[in-house]
């Protein structure tokens, strides 16, 4: 009898992607706490913390998304809602420059839309 449960290719995907995501969440957070402490300001320390923050919760919460009604729709909305969320706050923290950061608030639109996809049973 086999221990895995019985999950299509797509879900186990989403989990892989769960697996993935948090490994480079926790590999930023130890970058952002070794790495930028000394040379960087606050204000791009607190940035890097809030996308640090936000990156691994949603990581986590991609686990549940094969419980969901629809784990594709959501599953597609937390990972794109991380990219465009996360990633120009972390590129905006790391290299001083703002210029992704207007991109973020269609990530944070596409989160919201996760979690009310999870809601709309």
């Amino acid at each position: 009898m086999s221990s895995r449960l019985a999950l299509s290719p797509t879900m186990r995907n989403l989990i892989r992607c769960a697996g993935v995501s948090g490994t480079l969440a926790i590999c930023l957070g130890v970058y952002g706490a070794h790495i930028m402490k000394d040379n960087t300001s606050d204000e791009l320390r607190r940035l890097f913390q809030l996308a640090q923050t936000y990156h691994i919760l949603h990581s986590a919460a991609l686990l549940a998304v094969p419980l969901v009604s629809r784990p594709k729709v959501t599953g597609l909305l937390f990972l794109g809602g991380m990219s465009l969320f996360c990633g120009p706050i972390y590129y905006h923290a790391i290299r001083d420059d703002p210029r992704f950061r207007r991109i973020t608030p269609y990530g944070g639109f596409l989160l919201l839309a996760g979690w009310l996809s999870i809601a709309a049973l």
